[in-house]
């Protein structure tokens, strides 16, 4: 009891206040919640303004409403048009640089052109033009050759060959040739017979080349002779239309400007 009483004199309203009333709003639908337009139209209707459905059975009044109905200007009805649309173009976008896409193996290489040895703009003398410069230049070294062997025959000498004299003949032989070679890459002029055809000696970059790499060319030449000629026709099958001693020395005969 007195834990009680502490808590009433603590708490007095809690322990003294009645219930709160609550206040019930009338139900929905009732006659004192209808608005007064209700009444005054269907409670209270004025005559004057209300039209009565039996005036409307009498002839006279419909054929007076179908009168009055077709006096009134109906709104022309619109023209119908068939319109016919278009699909627009869906324009092609260019693929930029960073746009990514889908790399398959092989696409490349075939898409692209094999890139050339060539830096410069310089184009190739045909192998025709080559082939001609180069039987001007034998045409050159045999002479000499004739003339020794005429020589040679003059004073009495007999020619033997067999396996032991094979390597001393093809070693005379060879001196012209490669004494011709030499002697023009150590003067750094073309030779007689790419003059005459009206070629000129240049290197990748187009420039005139120097005469280390005349004594390397002319090395590389003789590879190619020796390597039963394969080194010569490769300029048929190359890409550039080069041979070996041109890849090996990195040079090429040109046309020369007129």
């Amino acid at each position: 009891m007195r834990e009680g009483r502490g808590i009433a004199e603590g708490f007095p309203i809690q322990a003294s206040a009645a219930a709160p009333a609550y206040d019930f709003e009338p139900e929905a639908g009732s006659v004192d919640d209808r608005p007064p337009l209700f009444d005054t139209l269907f409670t209270r209707p004025n005559p004057a303004r209300v039209i009565s459905f039996e005036s409307l059975r009498s002839p006279s009044e419909r054929q007076s409403i179908r009168a009055r109905a077709a006096e009134i200007s109906r709104p022309e009805p619109l023209p119908h048009v068939k319109v016919e649309l278009k699909r627009p173009k869906t324009a092609r976008r260019k693929a930029s640089e960073n746009q990514q896409r889908l790399d398959f193996p092989g696409i490349e290489e075939v898409a692209s052109p094999p890139q050339s040895h060539i830096p410069c703009d310089a184009p190739v003398a045909p192998p025709t033009i080559r082939a001609e410069a180069a039987l001007i230049d034998g045409a050159i070294m045999l002479g000499p050759v004739i003339l020794g062997m005429a020589v040679f025959l003059y004073e009495g000498g007999n020619f033997v060959f067999n396996k032991g004299t094979a390597p001393f003949w093809l070693a005379v032989l060879s001196t012209i040739p490669v004494l011709y070679k030499l002697l023009w890459s150590w003067a750094g002029r073309d030779s007689v017979g790419m003059s005459a055809m009206g070629l000129r000696l240049v290197d990748f970059y187009g420039n005139p080349p120097s005469r280390a790499l005349r004594y390397q060319r002319a090395l590389a030449g003789f590879i190619s002779f020796l390597a039963a000629g394969i080194g010569l026709v490769w300029a048929l099958v190359d890409a550039d239309a080069l041979t070996w001693h041109d890849h090996m020395s990195s040079t090429f005969p040109t046309i020369s400007a007129p």
